[in-house]
């Protein structure tokens, strides 16, 4: 099965927000069996929306529609899709009563403009919207086609699709997505270039066509398609699991925080944080999980070293002495971290982001990162000089990687590819 993904929106024409949903959607039908053919953008205009569908099913049998659902006058995709099917709208009582639900348990006044969203095309499935107020809509046409609108908004997408929609588009797709089945490895802390040579190495002559590498600032995605029926893919498979193993995190799409969050869950333990080069991105990395409070015991920017010292208890000699990026200077902000929120691990950054601050002596993107554990410090160094942003993300993935390696029981013994060294 293929698909058309439209995209709806000034606002993504413009450059006013930028079109994650698109990707995202992309990555979910590729693990389905439907492959993604083409991407459109269209603005919000109901004529050339019509016209796109038409377009993209001269193309595909599956089109997806995102944007354009909610209850104000630019919000023209039911009925671009009305258009294009030759039928009417019609106010679904049941969603309306679901809207009516959800403004009253926000106790919030429904405004007459949000009954638009009870709209449907004649002949359309309400999807569920657990999120936000505008259902999704599925339309199945003749024998093999299939039309799905999905609101722009980014969470409220991501859960009709989770909740709902994947189960119709998984039966749909048939034995294309059985035959099918991607499996992923996410590692961090090693450079693509190495890794794919690792991997390559062990594989010998054999080039899978479905093998796929992803970097990104937070490690690299290894993606491998495999028929679960081959024993030459299992073989595969294996070779690249074996191969990628010591930087493998996850083979779900898991962040770093959620899996050492877990590590620590099962421990019973708690974690604190000392941050000065990364700003809050750690924290707020750590927070966006869901229960995080059950491990997290708190954190601190310590931007200046007057906060460095008088929070963290950084010692005056120190900071004198060694400076802020220092070694010894990121163990004692771990320390101290430890000690103000009364956990058992604590992490810590402190670095020079740029792209000023640098000096021959401590270059712009130079970071020292510490993991204070009951048996005592670990600090590592490293250099990270592709721009302030992909500093700080850089670094906070690796102080995170510093504590998966150590509760995995494999800091001590591992290959370290990506640079740092050893305090």
């Amino acid at each position: 099965m293929n698909c058309v993904i439209i995209s709806i929106g000034d606002e993504l024409l413009s450059g006013r927000t930028v079109d994650t949903n698109s990707a995202w959607l992309s990555s979910q039908l590729y693990r389905l069996g439907i492959e993604v053919t083409e991407r459109l953008t269209l603005p919000d205009n109901e004529a050339r929306i019509t016209e796109g569908i038409a377009t993209a099913f001269q193309r595909a049998n599956l089109v997806i529609l995102t944007g354009g659902l909610g209850p104000t006058d630019d919000d023209r995709t039911r009925r671009a899709i009305a258009d294009y099917l030759g039928v009417e709208l019609e106010t679904d009582p049941n969603i309306l009563k679901t809207i009516r639900r959800k403004f009253s348990e926000r106790n919030s006044e429904m405004p007459e403009t949000a009954e638009r969203e009870a709209l449907v095309p004649t002949g359309a499935k309400p999807l569920n919207n657990s999120v936000g107020i505008a259902p999704g809509l599925y339309l199945k046409i003749g024998d093999d086609k299939h039309l799905v609108a999905l609101p722009g908004v980014p969470k409220e997408l991501k859960a009709i699709f989770e909740n709902e929609l994947s189960r119709t588009l998984k039966g749909a797709a048939g034995n294309e997505g059985r035959n099918r089945v991607v499996e992923s490895f996410f590692t961090t802390g090693i450079p693509e270039s190495i890794l794919a040579k690792k991997i390559y190495d062990n594989l010998g002559k054999t080039h899978p066509k479905n093998l796929a590498f992803y970097p990104s600032s937070l490690g690299v995605e290894v993606r491998l398609t495999i028929n679960p029926k081959s024993a030459d893919d299992k073989h595969i498979l294996s070779i690249i699991e074996q191969t990628a193993e010591p930087w493998c995190y996850s083979q779900e799409e898991n962040s770093l925080p959620k899996i050492v969050g877990e590590l620590l869950l099962e421990k019973g333990a708690t974690l604190a944080i000392a941050e000065s080069c990364t700003g809050g991105l750690l924290a707020s990395r750590i927070v966006d999980i869901s229960g995080a409070s059950d491990w997290f015991a708190g954190g601190v920017v310590s931007y200046s070293n007057r906060a460095k010292a008088e929070i963290l208890h950084v010692s005056t000699e120190a900071l004198e002495k060694y400076g802020a990026v220092s070694p010894q200077v990121a163990a004692q902000m771990a320390e101290g971290a430890a000690e103000v929120f009364h956990a058992d691990y604590a992490l810590s950054t402190t670095g020079i982001a740029g792209p000023t601050g640098g000096t021959p002596e401590k270059p712009t993107g130079l970071v020292f990162y510490a993991l204070h554990t009951p048996n005592g410090n670990l600090i590592r160094k490293n250099r990270f000089t592709a721009g302030r942003e992909d500093h700080r993300l850089r670094t906070s993935q690796a102080t995170l990687a510093m504590l998966w390696l150590y509760m995995m029981g494999k800091y001590q013994k591992h290959h370290w590819a990506d640079g740092s060294e050893g305090c």
